[in-house]
């Protein structure tokens, strides 16, 4: 969902870099008043999955009238969030910080001062637990993308998805975290992932041009639309993973594995669907320590699941 440059964007040098300091008294951006300077900046280095950035020295990005002031550590976080939509904070603070709450709450205040990203608390399951989650702002959406930390075609998601949603996309994280680690640990490495709503908009783009075929027609060409993005029509449709993990294999071979997140919402029927759609299993055990991510090898049975 990257945006895409419009001619405007061809004529200009819209995007530049340089190393600066964070400036005080100014909440981590300010407003360009001189004229945007002109020299080719060197490129920001990429921060390939599985890396963790060290430098926490803040450069410079000039954006049109904006000025934003970002540490490696800064965009990576960014970068989680953004392909994830939403991350709750816990999660972020595992696997982002390592548990060290410090950086955290250093990098957000920075990141919240210049409009990129906003923390919000929402209320899940039945003892309204609070949730506190993580999501990009459009301009935080805007500036990852231009910033080009990926070489893929990676999606970046932006904005609050509704309350009683929120448990259950935050959970999509961890859940990476726990498949990623298997994937990592057989010598591969994850290059990309897709969330359900970027394989949406793709299929249900296809189906629609196919609305117009009798109904022979249509199941035909639905099978072949459901076979060309590597998925299967189950009782006349096509369910879509929770995740998708790209990867490569230790020979060098592109992989993938879709993953669905199951919670106590989902019914006997879904879940059935999405197994014979030949889906990996997850679902959140608790534990004294709290709740983590656990592959479920058999098909799950009503009543076991909580997040």
């Amino acid at each position: 969902m990257s945006r895409g440059l419009d001619q405007e964007d061809l004529e200009r040098d819209p995007w530049q870099e340089r190393p600066a300091e964070m400036p005080q008294g100014h909440g981590g951006f300010a407003t360009l008043a001189a004229e945007r300077l002109r020299q080719q900046p060197p490129p920001l280095q990429r921060i390939g999955p599985g890396r963790r950035p060290e430098s926490r020295r803040h450069r410079q990005f000039l954006d049109r009238d904006r000025v934003f002031y970002l540490s490696d550590a800064e965009l990576q976080t960014m970068r989680d969030i953004g392909r994830f939509r939403t991350i709750g904070e816990d999660d972020l603070l595992r696997f982002r910080y390592e548990g060290n709450r410090n950086p955290l709450e250093r990098d957000y205040l920075n990141l919240k001062a210049q409009g990129l990203v906003e923390r919000r608390t929402v209320s899940v399951g039945q003892g309204r637990k609070p949730l506190p989650v993580y999501t990009l702002t459009r301009d935080g959406k805007r500036t990852l993308n231009r910033a080009g930390l990926d070489h893929t075609d990676q999606a970046v998601y932006a904005g609050f998805v509704k309350p009683r949603e929120a448990a259950h996309d935050a959970g999509i994280y961890r859940m990476f975290q726990a498949e990623a680690a298997r994937i990592e640990a057989e010598g591969s490495r994850v290059e990309r992932v897709v969330l359900d709503l970027e394989l949406m908009k793709k299929v249900y783009s296809e189906l629609a041009k196919a609305r117009h075929l009798g109904a022979l027609e249509y199941a035909e060409r639905q099978g072949q639309i459901a076979a060309a993005f590597g998925l299967t029509v189950v009782d006349g449709k096509i369910p879509l993973p929770d995740l998708r993990i790209e990867y490569q294999t230790a020979q060098g071979e592109p992989a993938r594995v879709d993953l669905e997140l199951a919670t106590e919402h989902y019914h006997r029927g879904q879940i059935s669907a999405k197994a014979r759609a030949g889906f990996k299993m997850y679902r959140f055990i608790s534990t004294s320590r709290g709740s983590r991510a656990e592959w479920e090898g058999r098909e799950l049975a009503d009543g076991i699941l909580s997040l």
